[in-house]
């Protein structure tokens, strides 16, 4: 906002580093800074014109349902609104075609339990009488599937905490019960029982694939596209799921204050005699977190549960118990423990019967796994050399054989969900993405860069999408748009994932036999140095920074080669697939069909993610941003800032970007008229109004419906209302001073001449 217009006195929005923008009033400006004194006792200080927002009392009232229909954009006109809304226990909020949901950790808020869904059911093509909801927008999908005959997508995104999953699932039991909705039993029936199978799949998918994080108990960590297929009347047939970056990491161990998988607490809550674990205690990966109990999956009860849902599913018992004894096979091989030997190692004679145990539940050769773990075989100079390994490198080795089995697994149980729930059919499908959200930690590693280029490439999608619909509403307004500017990201995109990008410089490094971390770093610096979306700090050793449409990351490059190659030694896969166990033989696949030049981790993710938008761009999509408004994780509490960093790294404010580009106020003629025809004395109509105010053409212009204007513009119309308002009430108050006069001297003549009267009567 342009510093001229800022004034000692004005109601305003301050940026505060605690909790974002805050209402107040400018208590001082200078020109180049000021200070907000905030309604709740803030004072803010040091305050550029950027971190001021002008605003009046009026556009401090408004609440809607889309937060489009503000009369002024702005972060801090929508943080207010979802501030105020959630207080009062309303949790959606339109944003154009996002919705906002913000997490109420509460679900028994009247108006969005499942006994108001048909409402919703009961609705026509398009939710118009009912909040916004995710089953509103489960909803207008449908029926957009089903009027324009094209496949559809829901892009559920958000933090760990946020509600992702749950949010899914609501639109998935929705969509079930939407499509139930007409038709005979037998079709009602068959569309129930897919609801249902697909319900089945969750307990196994998440025991396997979610985790207790320090922001969230049951936290996806994979990503997930569910394809859920409707036949040409519009019944639920079936679903197929494809997966996405299962974190490996968080099978070996957790942070402080996290867990690995629910599924390795889960196979010792079981206390199955025939795996003959120990207390959760005893095994490092459980207790490296110091987190051992949590609020969900966590329990005897809940196993049952999980091998229920699989039972469900079709799994045979034979197929259940070897998925189990593959889990206690990991427990136990993590806890084998390596010694020095010279320049070699040797297993830790206190852990054998671990190595026994593992050896056991995996059906494989002990003493060949001994040999393996602590040697490396390789061809060099024309002969096989055999090289000692040091006990750092035999735990990599450990590691990497327990990562790729528990993946494989993992692949295994994705693959039985979709023998259970996939079909062929000449229908249409709704894609169902449920995703990991940007991400920026303490550290950020190898996964991060791999999260965060899905998010920008989403996020990338969703610009293009929402800036060609909103220039195409300024058009149809007869708003001239030539000199807006699209907020594009791709050139950070092709930064990360294009030719000589930061994914292909990784790859680079790795297929070089001396290669290394620092190599890495050299030629990502020495490519992208001049690129504005990279960033070098001359004292960072080990990281560089990416600058993305969230924010600032930086990435640390320890460890990144291992981490893209995520290479298992030949010698292991054999013998995994020489396992006495059908299914552990079975998991790890014949080389025969495998590509014979292996993708790294980075590649093959890379080709994910353009699959995936290749699939989205064929569709018409629907956003759900959820958002966790508080860390504590109960209701009716709020953090602004942490909220305003989920907006942004959402994509929400995005939205918000996007209408700066153009016009980020749009008010209808009447609404308009009513509020400014003060400033011109020639009419109230737009056009007399505009032309009274001076302004620009090209910042404030007159559409068919409505008035659009630029920040600038809309506070300098404020700024005149307010002059002029001013001079009226100084010309109306110096009219009531002189009427008062006029009165007062009356008084006074007519109290002169009655004494003098009254004086000549008494003579």
């Amino acid at each position: 906002m342009s510093g001229a217009l800022i004034e000692v006195g004005a109601l305003c929005f301050g940026l505060s580093s605690k909790d974002s923008w805050k209402v107040g009033k400018v208590t001082s400006w200078n020109g180049k800074v000021g200070e907000v004194h905030c309604n709740d006792g803030e004072k803010l200080t040091k305050l550029s014109d950027e971190m001021i927002n002008l605003v009046s009392d009026e556009v401090l009232k408004e609440d809607v349902d889309d937060l489009l229909n503000l009369t002024l954009l702005h972060d801090s006109t929508l943080l207010h609104v979802l501030r105020e809304r959630y207080m009062r226990d309303v949790i959606y909020t339109n944003i154009g075609a996002i919705v906002v949901a913000l997490n109420p950790f509460n679900f028994k808020i009247a108006h969005y339990t499942d006994d108001n869904m048909p409402k919703y059911l009961a609705e026509g093509d398009r939710i118009e009488s009912n909040l916004p909801h995710s089953w509103a927008v489960a909803h207008n999908t449908y029926w957009e599937l089903r009027n324009d005959q094209q496949n559809q997508t829901i892009l559920v995104s958000g933090e760990s905490g946020a509600g992702k999953t749950e949010a899914s699932k609501i639109v998935m039991k929705y969509l079930a019960a939407l499509s139930c909705k007409s038709g005979d039993k037998v079709n009602k029936d068959a569309a129930t029982l897919v609801g249902t199978k697909i319900n089945m799949a969750s307990p196994p998918l998440e025991s396997f694939g979610n985790a207790k994080t320090v922001r969230n108990d049951n936290s996806s960590r994979f990503g997930k596209f569910m394809r859920v297929k409707f036949d040409e009347a519009g019944f639920l047939v079936g679903a197929h799921i494809t997966k996405y970056l299962l974190e490996k990491s968080r099978i070996v161990t957790a942070a402080q204050g996290e867990r690995v998988y629910h599924s390795f607490y889960l196979v010792v809550r079981g206390n199955d005699p025939k795996l003959q674990l120990g207390r959760d205690s005893s095994y490092k990966s459980l207790a490296s977190g110091n987190m051992l109990a949590n609020k969900e999956f966590d329990s005897k009860e809940e196993f049952e549960q999980v091998n229920s849902a699989l039972t469900t599913m079709g799994v045979p018992q034979s197929d259940i118990d070897a998925i189990w004894r593959c889990v206690a096979g990991v427990l136990n091989a993590l806890n084998i423990e390596f010694i020095e030997d010279g320049e070699g190692s040797l297993l830790n004679d206190g852990t054998l019967s671990y190595l026994d145990k593992m050896c056991e539940h995996w059906g494989i050769d002990g003493e060949l796994f001994k040999n393996e773990a602590v040697t490396t075989t390789m061809f060099i100079g024309g002969q096989w050399i055999t090289k000692v390994l040091p006990p750092v490198k035999a735990v990599d080795g450990r590691d990497s054989l327990v990562k790729a089995t528990y993946d494989y697994e993992f692949g295994w149980l994705i693959e039985k969900c979709n023998e259970m729930l996939d079909v062929e059919c000449s229908g249409n499908w709704v894609g169902l993405l449920d995703i990991f959200g940007f991400e920026d930690f303490e550290v950020n590693s190898f996964e991060q860069i791999c999260i965060n280029l899905a998010n920008e490439s989403l996020q990338g999608h969703y610009n293009e999408y929402i800036f060609t619909k909103d220039m195409d509403l300024c058009r149809a307004e007869g708003i001239d748009v030539t000199e807006v500017e699209f907020p594009d990201n791709s050139p950070c995109l092709n930064m990360i994932s294009g030719r000589g990008g930061i994914l292909a410089l990784l790859d680079e490094e790795c297929s070089l036999g001396k290669g290394s971390s620092q190599g890495f770093l050299h030629k990502v610096e020495e490519h992208h140095k001049s690129n504005v979306f990279f960033k070098k700090k001359q004292l960072a050793k080990n990281s560089f920074i990416i600058r993305h449409y969230a924010g600032d990351v930086s990435y640390d490059v320890t460890g990144v080669l291992d981490k893209n190659r995520d290479t298992l030694k030949e010698a292991f896969k054999n013998m995994m697939r020489a396992s006495t166990d059908p299914f552990i033989a079975a998991l790890h696949p014949d080389p025969a069909s495998q590509n014979s030049k292996k993708q790294t981790v980075g590649g093959f993710f890379k080709e994910q993610v353009a699959l995936l938008m290749e699939l989205i761009n064929s569709t018409n999509p629907h956003w759900i941003r959820c958002v966790k408004p508080h860390p504590a994780k109960k209701p009716l509490n709020f953090h602004g800032e942490k909220t305003m960093q989920q907006l942004a790294s959402s994509g929400v404010l995005g939205t918000v970007k996007i209408r700066k580009a153009g016009f980020p106020v749009r008010i209808p003629f009447e609404h308009f008229s009513s509020a400014y025809s003060i400033i011109s004395t020639s009419g109230s109509d737009p056009a007399s109004i505009i032309a009274a105010s001076g302004l620009n053409p090209m910042t404030a212009q007159i559409g068919k419906t409505r008035v659009f204007l630029k920040s600038d513009s809309y506070v300098e119309l404020e700024k005149l209302k307010k002059q002029k308002l001013e001079l009226y009430n100084v010309i109306f108050l110096a009219h009531c001073r002189a009427y008062l006069a006029t009165l007062r001297l009356k008084q006074m003549t007519y109290e002169r001449n009655k004494a003098t009267v009254d004086r000549l009567r008494e003579e």
